[in-house]
């Protein structure tokens, strides 16, 4: 009997020892990722995502979007460094493959080159496209300032050698639902 509340208490400590090791390793490679993003270095943003991702968008193609996303003729977007007070959901594990949503605080500057004659209908705007929690504008320098809560979802399976990669959640789960079957986006409630 011994034997076996002993070997019960060795796999609970085993499961418990696994889950924490993973969440560590989410936790820091989540501000790995968070800290790229900020940055805008796309060797180190790449390195972050989950590849299958790369499938569907090349890494010039999207080096290329992002690029004229965050400067363009009417705008330009700077993302601000602020605690991403991180939230980590529960770690599913799904079909061999580990999952977690994770919530992030997300911070950025939009400078428009025109003046800006309707700043609080673009104010609207940005808080029901965006989801965004606070939308400020300074006329002095025509930009907004957009703060939100944005999602991650970290993966880890075979082919990222169960290391924790990521994708950003869009509003649709088009890419995650692109990549992942419905059993999947199901189970994570997206």
């Amino acid at each position: 009997m011994k034997t076996k509340i002993l070997f019960i208490a060795f796999f609970i400590f085993q499961t418990i020892a696994v889950l924490a090791q993973d969440m560590t390793s989410l936790k820091t490679e989540a501000l790995k990722s968070y800290k790229a993003g900020v940055n805008m270095n796309f060797d180190a943003i790449f390195e972050t995502t989950y590849p299958k991702v790369f499938d569907i968008i090349p890494q010039e193609q999207m080096k290329t979007m992002f690029g004229q996303m965050m400067e363009n003729e009417q705008f330009s977007i700077k993302l601000v460094e602020v605690d991403p007070g991180f939230s980590f959901g529960e770690i599913k594990k799904i079909e061999g493959k580990m999952f977690c949503l994770i919530g992030h605080n997300n911070v950025m500057a939009m400078k428009f080159k025109e003046p800006m004659n309707d700043a609080e209908s673009m104010t609207d705007i940005f808080k029901s496209s965006m989801n965004a929690e606070k939308v400020t504008y300074d006329k002095a320098t025509n930009t907004f300032r957009i703060e939100m809560r944005s999602t991650l979802i970290a993966v880890a399976d075979e082919l990222t050698k169960k290391q924790w990669k990521f994708l950003n959640k869009d509003k649709d789960n088009k890419l995650f639902s692109m990549i992942f079957d419905e059993k999947i986006v199901k189970a994570l409630d997206l």
